[in-house]
């Protein structure tokens, strides 16, 4: 990481806001490391006279006066010395992604020399930037909203192409569209129910709310918010990726399995039972979906300490996972403590393999059609790689739960969001169960607007404060 101790540290910067009015901030928005391109960006008021402060350039007057032109000179620090060379760029307000004045520099991606950099920047006035400062005075000045903001960071994050494509449709607002949706269609049950509240004297007043008042339509509505709420966890596996362990009794051939689906020697492969000590983990694209393979210790009783810990940390991959990955072995008949986990484990979240099945039989046949029968068993060859293709698709399908097969459709990714869905769906239900129980009008209202508001503050219409809290903390600086 950039080393920042000479710079007064934005983790203690006081402000509970930035003020985009009144402060230029500065930060490497580049990652960490060296690269040929490297750019420090500013953002606010004075981010021009900054970086003018900062830039020499080669012709006889400073570009930028056109929206994006690049001016190619030299960077120097508070003193005049040259840090490096490279171009400035400066993009003027409102059309920037802050909605203020931002200057970028684009010098090489030293690490020392874009230090330099912000330093000169700080010593001329700016602030150093707090991690998602820039996307926090975007979501201030209205150019984006709350959902739209967490997406950039999903999107900053993406390790497949699928999560990718999800977070760049929700960073171009495909959930706050489907937010205010549900939104439009309460605000117009409240308006209705509070017009014949005022005109309830007249007698017209039936006209603001149809037969049956509004439960019908808010029962509706309710059931549509459930339901978007419901995709959560669908969602969750795109955007957090899933856990696959694999399981089974040693020298069964989970690491050689581990390593086929990988396509490389990861795992140490020999026919020793008990090689595999800890928990291997690598990351790979199922459909999509980044899921992390867990290969794991050979369950079985443990003959020592260490044999014990191995068994211990594979019971607890076994406990964590999302989906599980049990290996039988086709050239031997089945143990009694495999029947003991196949019978404890949850068919919703596992996928059975009889590897080996290079070797002759001696599983049995009775016993292999049977668990084919039972558990929809795959027989596959780790070691020919027969069968591996059928297991990949029985993965995608298990693992992406059928997000990658309706990407189309619209899903939550983000708990904050599941969370206030199900909080606006719980007062819609105070308020049906109100109205069943004869509660007056004025009294709905209440429950009508507290769900209301939490649809707001799923875009940012409300609860400011606590969105800063929840959803920029965790960017890097920088963005």
């Amino acid at each position: 990481m950039i080393d920042f101790q000479s710079l007064p540290p934005p983790a203690d910067d006081p402000r509970p806001l930035p003020a985009p009015d009144t402060e230029t901030i500065v930060a490497i928005s580049t990652p960490p490391g060296r690269g040929g391109v490297g750019v420090v960006r500013l953002s606010g008021p004075c981010a021009f006279a900054i970086a003018r402060e900062l830039f020499r350039p080669a012709g006889a007057r400073i570009g930028g006066e056109v929206q994006g032109q690049a001016t190619f000179g030299r960077f120097v620090d508070a003193g005049g010395e040259t840090i490096d060379h490279g171009y400035l760029v400066l993009f003027r307000a409102p059309a920037t992604f802050t909605g203020e004045e931002t200057a970028e520099l684009w010098a090489h991606g030293s690490p020392a020399a874009l230090r330099l950099l912000v330093v000169a920047a700080v010593k001329h006035g700016a602030l150093p930037a707090t991690p998602g400062e820039f996307t926090l005075r975007a979501f201030l000045n209205g150019r984006i909203d709350a959902t739209q903001a967490e997406a950039i960071r999903d999107l900053i994050d993406a390790r497949t192409a699928f999560q990718a494509k999800v977070a760049h449709d929700q960073v171009r607002g495909r959930i706050s569209a489907e937010v205010d949706r549900l939104k439009d269609r309460l605000a117009g049950i409240i308006a209705r129910l509070e017009a014949s509240i005022e005109f309830g004297e007249e007698a017209e007043a039936v006209r603001f709310m149809p037969e049956g008042g509004p439960r019908p339509e808010a029962r509706a509505l309710k059931a549509a918010i459930e339901t978007l709420a419901g995709t959560y966890e669908r969602g969750r596996r795109v955007r957090e990726g899933a856990s696959v362990a694999l399981v089974g009794a040693p020298n069964v051939g989970k690491s050689s399995l581990f390593n086929r689906l990988l396509e490389e020697e990861r795992a140490i492969v020999t026919a020793i039972a008990g090689t595999t000590r800890d928990v291997l983990e690598e990351t790979i694209d199922l459909g999509g979906i980044a899921a992390s393979l867990r290969d794991t210790a050979g369950l079985c009783e443990p003959r020592d300490e260490a044999d014990a810990e191995a068994v211990r940390r594979a019971r607890g991959a076994l406990l964590s996972a999302d989906l599980l990955l049990v290996v039988l072995d086709w050239g031997r008949p089945l143990r009694d403590d495999e029947r003991d986990l196949l019978g404890e484990i949850d068919d919703t979240r596992s996928v059975i393999v009889l590897n080996k099945v290079d070797l002759a039989c001696r599983l049995g046949l009775d016993e292999a059609m049977r668990l084919r029968r039972r558990y929809g068993a795959l027989e596959v060859s780790a070691k020919s790689g027969q069968g591996i293709e059928t297991l990949r698709l029985r993965l995608v399908q298990a693992v992406g739960s059928g997000a990658v097969a309706e990407r189309e459709g619209i899903f939550i990714t983000n708990v904050r969001h599941r969370d206030l869905l199900l909080r606006a769906a719980a007062a819609l239900a105070r308020a049906e169960e109100g109205a069943l129980r004869g509660v007056v009008d004025e009294c709905l209202l209440l429950d009508y607007r507290e769900a209301l508001d939490r649809l707001g503050e799923i875009t940012g219409d409300v609860g400011i404060d606590g969105i800063y809290e929840r959803i920029f903390k965790n960017f890097c600086i920088g963005k």
